[in-house]
């Protein structure tokens, strides 16, 4: 009787432990279950307030609100958003910036604002923390919209203008892709130190060629990439001007048709130093052209102008 006694006791843990195990692990699983249930929630949750966050963005974009506007928007939502969306803001809010550039200039150009504008300042560039100087009430305030829209105005050719203020995108970096954050760094470059001012090439041929290289190298590391377009623009806008010069600062001496001996010397260096470059190679022989051709500047050299320009740019395009 007692063996079965303890039988029926051993039987009874046995069950009971069994029974205690299997609701043990069916509340594990349940838990797990409802942790996995929750993530999906807050990953839903999150994906529809950044689709909600978009669609009042293209809202803005699509009623053509100002650029101040728009920027006041993505200031409050940018974090709110993924990195790609980050980047198909700022893409669109430059966009946005560029169609309102001729309405502000002229705007700026009514009446007698450019006046009061340069007698306000006296700089080629007005400083946004003395905007309250401005005297006139309208004018300082399309002045402040301007600014706030992520513009510099800058004095070109005696009248200010908007430009695109590149170095503000800065604060936006952390959202931003590797692409975009090399693309506003080459518009930065460009923005702070224009390659040419008022017809005069405003800065060295060195400085030219390495923005050319730094382009190329761009161009060829993001095939098809968003700027691709924008970026091959300013390639043929720079190497124009580093073949060809400017209507106010020739690549020659006009006296004897000479080429420039520190231009020249700018070619040798650049192809040397960047000799697995597209652009590295034909400035080689562009400046080969010219050492044949007993450094004159003059038809022989001109005439060829168009056939270097093409093959740089055909074999750029090739190398996408």
């Amino acid at each position: 009787m007692k063996k079965k006694k303890y039988l029926f006791l051993i039987l009874g843990l046995i069950i009971i432990i069994f029974v205690s195990s299997c609701t043990s692990k069916n509340s594990i699983v349940s838990k797990e279950d409802s942790s996995e249930k929750t993530k999906e929630e807050l990953k839903e949750s999150k994906k529809e307030k950044q689709e909600k966050v978009m669609i009042e963005f293209k809202a803005l974009i699509s009623e053509n609100k100002e650029p101040y506007q728009v920027i006041e928007f993505i200031d409050e939502n940018i974090e709110k958003v993924s990195k790609k969306e980050s980047v198909e803001m700022l893409e669109d809010f430059e966009k946005l910036q560029e169609s309102y550039i001729d309405l502000y200039t002229d705007e700026l150009s009514k009446e007698n604002r450019q006046n009061i504008l340069s007698q306000t300042y006296s700089n080629s560039e007005i400083d946004p923390n003395k905007i309250e100087e401005i005297k006139d009430d309208e004018l300082k305030e399309l002045v402040s919209k301007i600014v706030k829209g992520r513009y510099k105005l800058v004095e070109k050719e005696g009248s200010y203008c908007p430009v695109i203020n590149y170095v503000s995108f800065k604060d936006y970096e952390k959202f931003l892709s590797d692409e975009l954050k090399e693309y506003l760094n080459i518009k930065i470059i460009e923005s702070e130190a224009p390659a040419i001012l008022d017809g005069k090439i405003a800065i060295t041929w060195d400085e030219l060629g390495s923005r050319l290289i730094r382009i190329e190298k761009y161009l060829t590391k993001y095939e098809e990439g968003i700027k691709d377009e924008e970026l091959t623009r300013l390639y043929s806008e720079y190497l124009l001007m580093y073949i060809s010069g400017s209507k106010n600062t020739p690549i020659y001496n006009d006296e004897n048709k000479k080429i420039s001996k520190e231009i020249l010397d700018a070619y040798k260096k650049m192809a040397s130093n960047n000799k697995k470059t597209i652009t590295g190679e034909i400035i080689r022989e562009y400046s080969q052209l010219i050492e044949d051709n007993d450094y004159l500047v003059d038809d022989t050299v001109t005439s060829r102008l168009l056939e270097v320009y093409n093959e740089a740019i055909g074999r750029l395009e090739e190398n996408k």
